[in-house]
């Protein structure tokens, strides 16, 4: 019987095709609105947090804070203590950090700016360049490509050679068609300080990264990031110091951010548990991830919400739809009941219609939704390509549909039929036999 039913809503719904899609299209409007919201709202989710992951939101950063007073009566007294040699984070900690949770670790992303100089061979040749120290790890950190040569090395640091590798748009300014691998440069830094460099390597420049280029400096004039061995930074500094005050760790893909975090503040507490002026604090970009997502949860439910409003000027729709539908086949009812239908079977009859035709219009509904959440996605990637072309390798496009709105939607069209379909259902169970059976 509930099959029959199932098939006869069908056949009404194909034998009034127009009147059908104008009943639904209420119902479709709602839908579509809904998957489309949550579509977007699910896309910008994934979205977001790829490309921070891409960007280093897979990290730990870390820094040598100071233990500030915890009495309010101590803060008219209390002071920022000076940095000791024995206050900084060692490689050495480093090291056995990594050596102690080989999962969840990759490296150190650690840097230390020298100054702003120029490298110089003449009046016309020469090459404007900001000087930082770094880590080996510091280049794959900041997701640059090496054009040629090598990248620094641990070993580089450890006997703090001077050697850097530099833009290959300042080499091909400074250099031209020659092979600059292997050449040295002297750097006059602002202190008026003369420093010799090897030339071991050669990165991309990416816009994205250091910015757009400035038009309205002359090329020869611009200025691009020369990175040395953040040791021999240290040392060209005249600092006395050989650790760092702060760092990012580079967590594995596999790992849990959460508990690296975690892992790192236990380690770090462990090591300055007897210091009394300073200790590691740490953070990571996820705790910023959950509140932005939470935040994009909260805008997606409150619009699908007012999305669904016109659920119900779809579900009135329906119901009269369906009254004039009863209205139209009073005889057959009467008939129907005259062979011993019973009401029930009338009333579900009609419950059964009502949520078929929901159900259709939710399905489309749903197809179009998905289908809007795909072009805008596609409109977003295109405008991203062509108007901001120097940051589209790192923004990581997702359109994703949302499975559990896709289920939901159904759930509510169902609804809407049933909640709206029972009372003109009822009124058809409820007719007389004879008073049906003399409609005309």
């Amino acid at each position: 019987m509930f099959l029959e039913n199932i098939k006869e809503a069908i056949t009404s719904i194909f034998s009034n095709k127009m009147r059908s899609v104008l009943t639904m299209l209420g119902i479709i409007i709602g839908i579509s609105a809904v998957i489309t919201i949550t579509t977007i709202g699910n896309s910008i989710q994934t979205t977001l947090t790829s490309t921070l992951n891409s960007l280093g939101g897979n990290t730990v950063q870390a820094y040598v804070d100071a233990r500030y007073p915890e009495d309010d009566a101590d803060w008219d007294t209390w002071e920022y203590p000076e940095m000791k040699t024995s206050d900084f984070v060692t490689q050495e900690m480093i090291d056995e950090l990594v050596e102690k949770y080989p999962d969840e670790f990759d490296g150190i992303a650690a840097s230390e700016f020298l100054g702003n100089g120029q490298i110089r061979q003449d009046k016309n040749t020469y090459a404007n360049v900001s000087v930082q120290g770094t880590t080996s790890e510091y280049i794959d950190y900041m997701k640059l490509k090496m054009y040629a040569g090598r990248n620094l090395t641990k070993q580089d640091n450890k006997t703090k050679k001077n050697v850097c590798i530099v833009a290959d748009t300042m080499a091909k300014q400074y250099f031209g068609d020659e092979n600059p691998i292997g050449e040295q440069i002297t750097y006059a830094g602002s202190d008026g300080n003369l420093y010799d460099f090897t030339i071991v390597g050669i990165y991309e420049y990416n816009a994205a990264l250091f910015g757009k280029v400035d038009t309205s400096v002359p090329e020869k004039d611009r200025s691009t990031t020369m990175f040395i061995p953040i040791q021999t930074c240290f040392k060209l500094m005249g600092k006395d110091q050989s650790g760092y005050t702060n760092f990012n760790l580079m967590v594995n893909s596999l790992a849990d951010i959460d508990q690296a975090t975690t892992d790192v503040t236990n380690f770090f507490e462990e090591k300055y548990a007897n210091n009394k002026n300073f200790h590691v604090t740490t953070y990571n970009m996820a705790s910023d991830m959950g509140m932005i997502n939470t935040v994009i949860n909260v805008i997606t439910i409150a619009v699908s919400g007012i999305a669904l409003i016109s659920l119900i000027v779809g579900g009135v729709g329906v119901m009269n739809i369906m009254l004039v539908s009863i209205t139209e086949r009073t005889r057959e009812i009467g008939v129907r009941m005259a062979l011993g239908a019973k009401r029930s079977t009338i009333r579900m009859q009609f419950v059964i219609e009502a949520i078929v035709l929901c159900i259709f219009g939710g399905m489309i509904g749903i197809l179009i939704g998905v289908f809007n959440g795909f072009v805008l996605g596609k409109a977003a990637e295109f405008v991203i390509q062509n108007m901001y072309s120097e940051y589209s390798s790192y923004i990581i496009m997702s359109v994703r549909p949302s499975l559990s709105a896709i289920v939901l939607s159904l759930f509510f069209s169902m609804l809407t039929g049933v909640f709206f379909g029972y009372y003109p259902a009822n009124k058809a169970a409820k007719m007389e036999v004879i008073d049906a059976l003399r409609y005309e």
